[in-house]
């Protein structure tokens, strides 16, 4: 019988956008709000940077399109793969809140941040950006 393992999961990592230039962090509890990025692990840290990256990149893509940008959070989560070398397989990113007045602009908000965002481009593994 072969034995089935759940594969590493990493996060849940918050990152808040509340209209000022400075972030607010949370690692699981998003009631526990910080100015620093978690650091418990590599993986966590690494994961805060692409949140932030996004994060910062949707402020210019909404500014590029005149789209007044409202409060917002990014929950970011990571996958460890499951063969080897060890590595993460994939990373998921959700958008919550309503960003931007028109719905319309959100898919193009995201698709450019994600395409302007130096972190993402630079990942080894899948980058899914979701909103809610």
């Amino acid at each position: 019988m072969a034995m089935k393992l759940k594969p590493k999961t990493f996060g849940p990592i918050y990152v808040f956008h509340d209209g000022s230039d400075q972030m607010k962090f949370a690692f699981g509890d998003p009631t526990q709000k910080t100015d620093h990025p978690p650091y418990n692990t590599p993986v966590d840290t690494m994961i805060s940077s692409l949140g932030s990256c996004i994060v910062k990149s949707m402020v210019w893509s909404a500014a590029q399109h005149k789209a007044e940008l409202h409060n917002f959070h990014v929950i970011v989560t990571a996958v460890k793969a499951a063969d080897l070398p060890s590595r993460v397989g994939k990373i998921s990113l959700e958008v919550v809140g309503k960003f931007v007045d028109d719905d319309a602009l959100v898919p193009e908000i995201i698709k450019q941040a994600k395409s302007v965002c130096t972190v993402s481009n630079s990942m080894n593994c899948e980058v899914e950006i979701t909103t809610s």
